[in-house]
């Protein structure tokens, strides 16, 4: 897909709909234990958080079930999902963005890349399709914690309005010029090492800008961003 060869960590709907007859063929009577097992038996719950676009509406925790991975890019994808038809001015104008940050990065390569059409983006994406972004990454060894937002990964193809709550905390964590369109969510996710990585909560109050996991990230992206400028002039 092209959103994922453009290292957008995503969740399409063919895939989830994979994973759920790869669970279903494990058995019904393993699937309904594992529901009903208590705390520490594969019962355990997290807290997320619900940013919604529209400044009007509160914040909302929500509390899901846990398993042993992320489970949220699944969970939220089909809550983005859309049948109407994207404009494709706008999804030129996008693509053409994306494509042009993903050059100045280096992330393409050198080889040729063509920009998907409006109608192909609309047949990926129709079902739905969450875009992890990190907020907070974890540390250069991949133990430790994460902060994510989920959102729209083609919120802005679609139109969808921007997310100013979701912007003001990327910019406090250090992330500043993202454009969020949108419905969007804030969760956690811890690993140790050798294991696999697992949801976390995350409180209301980890929302508030002086959140110690918002210190932590915006200094991490303010000294990256000085070792880049450093290795650029260098």
């Amino acid at each position: 897909a092209y959103l994922r060869e453009r290292g957008v960590e995503i969740s399409l709907p063919e895939e989830r709909a994979a994973a759920a007859a790869a669970a279903a063929a494990k058995g019904a009577d393993e699937g309904a234990e594992a529901a009903t097992a208590p705390e520490g038996e594969g019962g355990r719950t997290f807290q997320y958080v619900f940013v919604p676009a529209d400044t009007s509406q509160n914040v909302e925790l929500l509390t899901t079930q846990a398993h042993q991975r992320d489970v949220l890019p699944d969970l939220l994808s089909p809550l983005f999902a859309s049948s109407a038809a994207m404009d494709s001015e706008t999804v030129a104008r996008e693509t053409a963005l994306n494509m042009k940050n993903l050059l100045v990065s280096g992330s393409l390569g050198g080889g040729e890349v063509k920009a998907p059409s409006a109608e192909e983006m609309q047949r990926q994406a129709e079902g739905g399709v969450a875009e992890a972004y990190p907020l907070a990454q974890y540390p250069s060894n991949g133990c430790g914690t994460a902060v994510r937002l989920y959102i729209d990964a083609v919120g802005a193809m679609r139109g969808r309005p921007r997310n100013k709550r979701a912007e003001d905390l990327a910019e406090a964590a250090g992330l500043s010029g993202l454009s969020i369109h949108g419905d969007a969510f804030v969760g956690r996710c811890s690993r140790a090492p050798g294991g696999p990585e697992l949801n976390q909560d995350f409180p209301l109050a980890d929302l508030s800008h002086s959140s110690t996991w918002v210190q932590e990230a915006r200094a991490t992206h303010m000294r990256k961003a000085v070792e880049a400028g450093h290795r650029a002039g260098g």
